[in-house]
């Protein structure tokens, strides 16, 4: 049993290897034709077109594994197949599930790296990526982003704010939340129609002041025409900062925003999608390999030009749902969960039953 789980593991990870290579580097030479403008047009230099790809590496690898996955597990057991080893490994009393128990636990194995990878690697390497875009690409300053709305920063001292709009060049911000924490526990709330910078400090226009006790309890309730702040030291230039995307974010980022956004008053149906979709690509992995097996199995015969087809036709369908669902969830057609997950679900099913109904 070992001997045989090492054969058919040592075909799917040489399928899976090159198929990965040859789809990294179609991602990138297309994506390379498509900006070559402009990085002729700005003159970046060839070391910066090359961290930039660099840095978009970890994405590209993260988003093209479900394919090289799918084409690996099709290109395996079509091989089984045409040479008659499948047929052979049945009448010798080995289960079909059997066979394909070594190629679902490596899928599940790579999900798990890519949720890890997910989490660590692609959010600080996407940073890193739009950086180099912005700065040398496209060549934007922070006196281009003086209007900026729905800003989320958090501050010191456990301060965090929520900003409907804030202008850089009157260095004025408009519906303004300040949630105030200590040990984790809210201590204050802070609402005001207006925030405003006089050269020092900020200062608070027409709103009203909350305070709790940490462990829960209204202490005080206090509302002001003006409430100068000169305790707080966040300035202007803090408020531009470009916020994270999603995708720039890891799962806890992405939880504690979303949480800030719902204090705020804020929609976070989108977000919500995003971060549940953190746990549902990474298991797209596995369920796209036990649809590949299934579909496999129903093949007697089948070259490399099927299995590059068939990986191609089903991966498009898939991926194809997979934003249809994210968009409609970040519309609120659809629930947030059913969303990220509704794809994976659709596909897990449909492969556990082409499975089941597979020749044994």
């Amino acid at each position: 049993m070992r001997l045989l789980s090492r054969y058919v593991l040592r075909q799917f990870f040489a399928a899976m290897g090159l198929s990965l290579l040859a789809f990294v580097m179609i991602f990138v030479v297309v994506d390379l034709i498509q900006r070559l403008d402009k990085f002729l047009d700005h003159a970046v230099a060839p070391s910066l077109i090359a961290l930039y790809y660099l840095n978009f590496l970890p994405y590209i690898i993260v988003l093209t594994i479900p394919v090289s996955l799918l084409l690996a597990s099709l290109f395996t057991v079509g091989q089984l197949a045409k040479y008659g080893e499948l047929t052979a490994m049945k009448a010798s009393g080995v289960s079909l599930y059997r066979i394909f128990i070594p190629v679902l636990g490596m899928s599940v194995l790579v999900g798990l790296l890519v949720f890890v990878a997910g989490e660590w690697v692609v959010p600080a390497s996407n940073q890193r990526k739009e950086r180099i875009n912005k700065v040398y690409v496209e060549q934007q300053g922070l006196e281009e982003h003086t209007q900026r709305e729905h800003v989320y920063v958090r501050g010191e001292g456990g301060r965090q704010y929520a900003l409907t709009q804030y202008d850089g060049r009157q260095r004025r911000a408009s519906g303004v939340l300040v949630v105030e924490f200590q040990d984790g526990a809210i201590v204050g709330v802070i609402r005001a129609e207006r925030m405003d910078w006089d050269g020092n400090r900020w200062l608070l226009r027409r709103g009203t002041v909350r305070r709790f006790q940490p462990g829960g309890g209204l202490v005080a309730f206090q509302s002001f025409e003006t409430l100068p702040r000169p305790d707080w030291n966040e300035r202007p230039d803090d408020f531009l900062k470009e916020q994270k995307g999603p995708q720039e974010m890891n799962y806890g980022e992405l939880k504690r925003y979303i949480q800030l956004v719902q204090r705020s008053g804020g929609d976070v149906q989108g977000y919500l999608v995003d971060l549940y979709l953190k746990f549902s690509f990474p298991c797209a992995n596995a369920i796209i390999v036990l649809f590949g097996v299934a579909i496999a199995s129903h093949i007697r015969k089948s070259g490399a030009a099927v299995g590059f087809a068939l990986s191609i036709g089903i991966c498009f369908i898939y991926w194809g749902m997979i934003r249809i669902a994210q968009a409609l969830g970040h519309a609120g057609t659809l629930s947030p969960l059913v969303g990220a997950w509704g794809p994976n679900v659709v596909f897990g099913l449909l492969g556990l039953f082409l499975l089941f109904r597979a020749p044994k």
